[in-house]
């Protein structure tokens, strides 16, 4: 006779995935600066959205073993968050699309090196405001 009404859509958290390793006692003086592209599988950061996406662009801050420490980045712009204009990055190949500008969280997320797909780099003055702006945000 009477039904329930279905409860609201609620995003699936995502699969359990190791605990990254600790950042160095003192963060580097520039971030590695490769831009790639993530799963969004892999990262937990965005795994709330909506509309999920396939792929996410991260920038690379440092190197641990087989692990890349990596910052993902949102066209949503925050004022908490740093913002890359669209002319900051050196792609590899011409885009299909116009490039947009980013905004990198400051939280940063442990990435195995295999599962990235470089699609450009970072100038380093630019790195070096990255990491000033990192060690900021973190309180170092």
């Amino acid at each position: 006779m009477f039904r329930r009404r279905p409860q609201p859509w609620q995003p699936k958290p995502p699969a359990q995935q190791p605990a990254p390793p600790q950042p160095s006692p003192a963060l580097p003086d520039w971030a590695h600066g490769f831009c790639y592209l993530a799963r969004q599988t892999q990262l937990h950061f965005g795994w709330d959205r909506r509309v999920p996406v396939d792929w996410r662009p991260v920038v690379s801050l440092a190197k641990q073993g087989e692990l890349f420490q990596v910052l993902p980045s949102t066209r949503k712009p925050k004022p908490t968050f740093f913002h890359l204009r669209a002319e900051d990055f050196f792609l590899k190949r011409a885009p299909s699309e116009p490039p947009t500008d980013s905004y990198l969280c400051h939280r940063y997320e442990a990435i195995p090196l295999d599962v990235l797909r470089e699609i450009g780099v970072l100038g380093h003055p630019l790195r070096i405001q990255i990491a000033d702006w990192l060690k900021y945000r973190l309180g170092n």
